[in-house]
């Protein structure tokens, strides 16, 4: 290869992981207040993020060799391999080479995460911040019009691609506990920055009348005590605030749906699933779930780790707690550090809201992400920078 080909190589590279995947960042996390629909979005990532990953880590085999050394991205191929072996018995009606899409977007999006780590150590928290900021601008503005043309008993849904306003919660979830962790572990905690936009974030989650990222939240602030000490009970009075404020305004919000007919739901799917504890139903497999409910039965267990086990079965939700075992190891080792106590927020309120929801764990880019696959990309680069570090 000519020294020409290399500084080639090298400039598209360049091109690529410090101007492109910093723009597809702030794009992932704002697309869905703005794109027209989630075709659009998941173009918008295919564009800025998946395609341009693939081109920059085979411009430098090195950046490759350095994320594949990663445990949490080795556990995370196991996965796709197990995935890919259980399609061979699932009861799908999707095709297969659909289907296998989905974790390599996924893969795509560790990828990017690491190249950017790589390239700057504090690119990508920043682009995070960017698009965390302008997020909380977008719900800001949702929260505004749906109080001034919101019809009266109505949930929030939000703008753009989003559709559900559960779904929405995550989402919204998502950057208020990026904002409130930042505050949390930033060492001058006198910025006001921070405070404002989780306030904004904190209002609209409220407005979707989802109880779920309230809980999630609240389990983030007991974690937190962990990483950042006893500042992190502010957190936990303001979710508390939160919830008196809910039950005063809009008690129906949170008394009157009970438990959603959860703790059925769960018991139905944790049956069907010892049916086929070891190997699963195969990846994207049909399940009904009769929780009693009028409208009939449901499809989704709304439990995360319980879809897991129906369709990977117990070795495949093994290798998915393996994956996030070696995530958590990562934050503790360095929970002295900002970026890894942001991380582990994020995490942690994933897995808070995912126990009740997202259960379609591996699916094209759209709101689940957020309780999943984003927060364990920024830990698994924010861990891939410490190891090239040394």
């Amino acid at each position: 290869m000519t020294n020409r080909t290399i500084k080639t190589f090298d400039s598209a590279h360049d091109f690529i992981v410090r101007r492109l995947l910093p723009l597809g960042v702030i794009v992932l996390l704002t697309g869905l207040f703005w794109a027209k629909d989630g075709s659009q979005f998941t173009k918008f990532y295919y564009g800025l993020i998946a395609a341009p990953a693939l081109l920059a880590a085979l411009c430098r085999y090195r950046d490759l060799r350095a994320i594949i050394a990663e445990p949490m991205i080795r556990s995370y191929l196991l996965l796709f391999v197990w995935i890919a072996f259980s399609l061979t018995w699932s009861t799908t009606d999707n095709d297969a080479g659909s289907l296998l899409k989905r974790p390599l977007y996924v893969l795509m999006l560790f990828i990017a995460f690491a190249l950017i780590t790589l390239k700057d150590n504090d690119l990508l928290m920043q682009s995070l911040r960017i698009g965390a900021g302008l997020g909380a601008l977008a719900a800001l503005g949702n929260l505004v019009y749906f109080h001034l043309y919101g019809l009266p008993g109505h949930r929030m849904v939000g703008s753009g691609a989003l559709h559900n306003p559960l779904l929405t919660s995550h989402l919204l979830g998502f950057l208020c506990t990026y904002w409130v962790a930042s505050w949390l572990s930033a060492n001058e905690r006198h910025d006001v920055v921070p405070i404002i936009c989780a306030l904004a974030l904190l209002g609209a989650l409220i407005a979707t009348g989802s109880r779920t990222p309230l809980m999630a939240l609240a389990l983030t602030s007991i974690w937190m005590t962990v990483m950042c000490g006893k500042r992190a009970f502010y957190l936990l009075a303001l979710v508390c605030g939160a919830t008196v404020l809910l039950l005063t305004l809009a008690p129906d919000t949170l008394l009157n749906r009970g438990l959603s007919y959860r703790p059925e739901l769960w018991a139905d799917a944790l049956r069907q699933a010892l049916g086929q504890l070891w190997l699963g139903g195969g990846y994207d497999s049909n399940y009904l779930f009769d929780a009693g409910m009028k409208r009939g039965p449901m499809n989704d267990p709304h439990n995360v780790e319980l879809a897991v086990l129906l369709e990977l079965g117990l070795i495949g939700l093994t290798i998915w707690t393996v994956m996030y075992t070696q995530a958590f190891w990562h934050v503790l080792k360095y929970r002295t550090e900002a970026n890894f106590q942001i991380a582990s927020a994020l995490m942690v309120y994933g897995i808070g809201a995912g126990l009740t929801e997202g259960g379609n764990f591996l699916s094209r880019p759209n709101e689940s992400w957020f309780i999943i696959w984003v927060p364990l990309a920024i830990c698994c680069a924010l861990a891939i920078n410490r190891r090239h570090a040394r």
